[in-house]
C-alpha cells in the first residue's frame, strides 16, 4: 500500500494540472429588425464562431392611446436564418410599461413569440431574455411578471434570463435580483450619456470599477453571462445641454477641419451652420465622440474576466452589425471572449 501512495498521488497532481477548461460560449446579439444573411455579418458569425445568436424580436411599449402595452419594431425575418447555432430570442420591454401593469402582458408576449419563432426547431431555442431597465418603483411589477412568464407555454423547459445593468450590480440590496435562471450583465453605458463633458459613456474603466468593485460579479446572487459593446456614437449638445445622437457622423466626419475645431479629447466644436450627413448643425455646438475600441474592451473584459463566477458564462457581443463590425478584427474579438475561460 505504500508503493501505490507515491503514484497514486502523482496521478492526482496531473489530472488537477490538466483540468479541461470551463466551455465559454462565444454569441452576437442582433438588434436590427430584419434578418437579411448579409455577408459580413455571416462572415463574423461563422468565424467567431457564435454558438449562439441573440434576436430581438420585439419591444413593447406604452400605447399613448390606450395607455396599454404592445408591441412595436417586431422583428422581419427576410432570409433563412443560421441553421448551425442556438438561437435565443430577446424582448425588450420599456420601464414605462410597469407604471400601469396590465395582467395579459405575459400571455401576449407568449403568443407573439410563438407565432415570430414558429420556424425555428424548439430544440434550437435553449434560452428567453427579457431587456428592461427596472427601477426600484417598478421592480415589484416587473418581478412579478417574470414569474407569470414561466407559466406560460413557449417559456416552460427554456432558461429565462434578465439583462443586469451596472448599477444593478453595485445596489443589488436596493435594485432586487429578479427571479430567473441567470443574468446577462451589460457592460456598456456605464456613464451618463447626457452630461456634457469629456468623457466616453458607453465604456469606461474607471466607471466599470466603480460599479463592480472587487466582488460584486462573483458574489452576484445569479449566474450571470457578460455582454461587450461593438458600437459607436456621436453625441450632440446645444448650449451645454444634451440634444440626441448623431448616429450617422462618425471618425471621418469629424476630420473635417472645416466644420470641426478639436476642443478635447472626444469634444468638437461646431465651427459654422453646416448640413452634415442629414443633421443641421449650428456653429458653437458641440459634439462628443464615443467609441468602444478593441483596446478599452479588452481591459473592461479582464475585469470582468478577473471576478470569475462557478459558472461557464455565455460572451456576447452587441451587436452584429456590418457598419460597426469592420473597426473589430475576428482575431481581436477571440481573444477577448478567451479571457473567460
Amino acid at each position: 500500500m505504500s508503493r501505490l501512495l507515491p503514484f497514486c498521488l502523482l496521478l492526482l497532481c496531473f489530472a488537477c494540472r490538466h483540468t479541461a477548461p470551463r466551455q465559454v460560449i462565444p454569441a452576437f446579439y442582433y438588434w436590427k429588425q430584419a434578418w437579411t444573411g448579409n455577408a459580413t455579418e455571416m462572415h463574423y458569425l461563422q468565424g467567431l464562431p457564435a454558438k449562439r445568436l441573440y434576436i430581438k424580436m420585439f419591444d413593447t411599449d406604452v400605447d399613448p392611446a390606450t395607455g396599454k402595452p404592445v408591441p412595436v419594431a417586431i422583428f422581419k425575418q427576410q432570409v433563412p436564418l443560421p441553421d448551425s447555432i442556438d438561437l435565443v430570442p430577446v424582448v425588450f420591454i420599456m420601464n414605462e410599461v410597469w407604471q400601469n401593469p396590465d395582467t395579459t402582458l405575459a400571455v401576449n408576449i407568449n403568443r407573439l413569440l410563438e407565432k415570430l419563432c414558429s420556424k425555428i426547431p424548439a430544440g434550437r431555442i435553449p434560452e428567453i431574455q427579457i431587456d428592461c431597465d427596472w427601477t426600484k418603483s417598478s421592480r415589484d411589477a416587473y418581478f412579478a411578471f417574470i414569474g407569470q412568464l414561466r407559466q406560460q407555454s413557449f417559456f416552460k423547459g427554456r432558461q429565462l434570463s434578465a439583462t443586469i445593468r451596472m448599477h444593478q450590480v453595485k445596489f443589488v440590496t436596493s435594485s432586487g435580483v429578479p427571479p430567473t435562471d441567470k443574468g446577462l450583465l451589460m457592460c456598456y453605458n456605464m456613464g451618463d450619456l447626457r452630461k456634457p463633458g469629456d468623457h466616453n459613456s458607453i465604456l469606461d474603466q474607471e466607471t466599470m470599477q466603480s460599479y463592480i468593485g472587487s466582488d460584486r460579479v462573483v458574489t452576484y446572487p445569479l449566474p450571470l453571462d457578460i455582454a461587450l459593446p461593438l458600437f459607436d456614437w456621436t453625441v450632440l449638445f446645444k448650449a451645454g445641454r444634451y440634444a440626441g445622437i448623431l448616429r450617422n457622423i462618425g471618425d471621418a466626419a469629424l476630420r473635417d477641419t472645416s466644420l470641426f475645431a478639436p476642443s478635447g479629447h472626444r469634444l468638437y466644436t461646431v465651427k459654422k451652420d453646416s448640413l452634415v450627413n442629414g443633421y443641421m448643425l449650428q456653429a458653437g455646438n458641440v459634439v462628443r465622440r464615443e467609441t468602444s475600441d478593441s483596446k478599452e474592451l479588452e481591459a473592461v473584459a479582464q475585469m470582468v474576466a478577473r471576478q470569475r463566477q462557478d459558472y461557464a458564462p455565455v460572451v456576447i457581443f452587441y451587436h452584429l452589425d456590418s457598419v460597426t463590425l469592420h473597426n473589430y478584427p475576428l482575431d481581436e474579438l477571440q481573444k477577448i471572449y478567451r479571457l473567460f475561460y
